[in-house]
């Protein structure tokens, strides 16, 4: 009777173990996440392309890790077309460039930034942003309110932009509207800030390119979310 009592306790036991173990195998995915890039830079008498596509790998979600590659590949062959039709209607040379930059990759958090710039004429550019902030452990894209626990960050973070602005006057001397969150706003995170970005011709003029405000991570601590909070507390 002794023995037949404790073996079902073990036998949950060791389940319950075994299905955590899992669990760190399929979600535990931060780690091994890495970003490569694929070459498909080209020249000819009229263009010269730098171009180089990144995609991800390592992440325990194969669908997303498709997804997030395959929305590369297309943003880029779609840019590169645009490129090359405009590039036929000047006899200027024309210049497309990309680069991707990996702002934070620990504790199980991805964010990077891929930005496209090209000039089919002298007098003007085209501007492109990608920015990816991936939970690699959970293996899903954060948008930026996926941060925080309420709502209650939205008016925070405001203050804290207007803040960030009047802090640094000749820097943002340019900005003809106030900052403040928008509607699926952009943000990237440098580990030590979180870094919210407006699109060219939206706070300023469009050759100034996309104008960033950091805020410092420590002052939103209070508000994120308790995973996403112990991620900077390392």
């Amino acid at each position: 009777m002794h023995n037949s009592v404790k073996a079902p306790v073990f036998f949950r036991i060791a389940k319950a173990v075994l299905f955590s173990l899992l669990l760190l195998l399929l979600c535990g995915c931060g780690k091994s996440v890495k970003i490569t890039e694929i070459d498909k830079s080209y020249e000819s008498e009229s263009q010269l392309a730098t171009v180089q596509i990144p995609q991800i790998s390592g992440l325990a979600s194969k669908d997303l890790e498709n997804v997030i590659n395959d929305e590369f590949m297309t943003v880029t062959n779609e840019l590169l077309n645009k490129f090359s039709e405009a590039a036929k209607k000047t006899g200027e040379m024309s210049r497309f460039e990309m680069q991707t930059t990996e702002h934070f990759n620990k504790n199980g958090l991805l964010s990077m930034v891929t930005d496209y710039e090209y000039f089919a004429r002298k007098s003007h550019k085209s501007r492109f942003r990608i920015a990816k902030n991936i939970d690699t452990e959970g293996c899903i894209e954060l948008s930026l309110s996926n941060l925080f626990d309420d709502d209650s960050y939205i008016d925070a973070l405001n203050a804290m932009l207007s803040n960030s602005v009047a802090a640094e006057p000749e820097k943002y001397a340019d900005l003809w509207a106030k900052p403040k969150i928008m509607q699926n706003q952009g943000f990237y995170i440098d580990g030590e800030n979180l870094v919210l970005y407006y699109p060219p011709y939206e706070l300023s003029y469009y050759e100034r390119g996309f104008v960033e405000i950091p805020v410092p991570v420590e002052e939103l601590l209070t508000y994120m979310r308790p995973e996403y909070r112990e991620v900077f507390m390392d």
